[in-house]
């Protein structure tokens, strides 16, 4: 974990004193947002003297042990699957609830465990919330649950476009939708307290090159020296998020949001697909790799059927949430996280 993402993180205005003398429960521990999350409470907790005790949970052991390799003070591994209900009798002040299958692979290869997992995972989260009287759970959702969107304005929070439901590729956003609605009923019945961050394309050091994403394949085609091969004309336009970026916004919402949603997106860091080939085509060491065009061939993995639209991140940054990480250095570094 380097220092230099850290210090982003926790440049933000957030008000880190709300964490003195808590309990912080992170799911997902080992995914790319949790790893950062937990890091970034142990840093908070050391720098300004929190006296936070954080909760990482994670199913898998082999990589609790990559991602935690020396005992921290104040972190305690819960080796369990938030699939099933959480093993923790102790307080829980503030949740972080990151956990669930989130790719392109995941979609076409493991679409019911991705379904039942955001949706039994949820569930299990809220239901520690609800029993342990925890101040607030801050909820990872997506850009995806906006649906098909066709206007040129930016996407805000009470916007909603439609979304088919009768197809595989679904089980993401419709399970991501059910699980907003699950945070609005156990804060109706129950007054269980949340932010959301609705997130748009998240990616940095410790991501998966293997997972379908476009942009992760053209990274480990730089790796391993391949060309590009872009199988569309590249002209979809997305936004790109840098991991430590989002973070700091995640921290925000929990601290300092009075909104129940939020959206993450560094609107700054708009780029078509074929202009990202290009950039990260250009951060080769060797100069090799080229960017090329070609039909598709083989199998092809279950993307979005619609064009998503682009996010308006104003509320968030209403916050005092300022992206730091342009999209150069955020895929520089990450390229590098990996070339190493």
């Amino acid at each position: 974990m380097q220092k230099r993402d850290i210090d982003i993180i926790l440049n933000n205005p957030a008000d880190w004193k709300k964490l003195k003398n808590t309990t912080v429960l992170v799911t997902g521990a080992t995914g790319r947002l949790g790893i950062y999350i937990v890091h970034a409470l142990l840093e908070a907790s050391r720098r300004w003297d929190l006296d936070i005790r954080v909760l990482a949970l994670a199913r898998n052991k082999a990589k609790i042990a990559e991602a935690y390799p020396e005992k921290a003070e104040n972190l305690t591994i819960l080796e369990q699957d938030v699939t099933q209900p959480i093993s923790w009798e102790g307080k829980v002040d503030y949740i972080f609830h990151t956990a669930g299958l989130a790719s392109p692979d995941d979609f076409t290869h493991r679409p019911t465990d991705t379904l039942w997992g955001h949706v039994q995972g949820t569930r299990n989260v809220l239901e520690l919330a609800r029993t342990r009287q925890t101040q607030k759970v801050l909820y990872v959702s997506t850009v995806e649950i906006y649906g098909t969107w066709k206007s040129e304005e930016g996407i805000r929070e009470t916007d909603m476009g439609p979304l088919v439901h009768t197809n595989s590729r679904a089980c993401y956003p419709e399970a991501k939708r059910l699980c907003e609605t699950m945070l609005a009923c156990y804060k109706a019945e129950y007054g269980v307290e949340y932010s959301a961050v609705r997130m748009s394309h998240t990616f940095g050091p410790g991501i998966s090159l293997y997972d379908g994403r476009a942009f992760a394949e053209f990274l480990r085609n730089v790796v391993e020296g391949k060309d590009i091969v872009l199988q569309t004309d590249g002209s979809a336009v997305r936004t790109y998020t840098y991991v430590a970026d989002a973070v700091g916004a995640m921290f925000l919402a929990l601290l300092n949001g009075t909104e129940e949603y939020y959206n993450v997106a560094a609107e700054e860091n708009q780029i078509s697909i074929r202009d990202l080939a290009q950039l990260i085509a250009s951060m080769d060491p060797a100069r090799q790799v080229q960017v090329r065009f070609a039909a598709p061939q083989g199998e092809k993995l279950l993307y979005l059927p619609f064009k998503l639209g682009i996010l308006d991140a104003s509320r968030m940054r209403d916050l005092g949430w300022k992206v730091q990480v342009d999209l150069e250095h955020a895929f520089r570094w990450t390229l590098e996280s990996f070339l190493k």
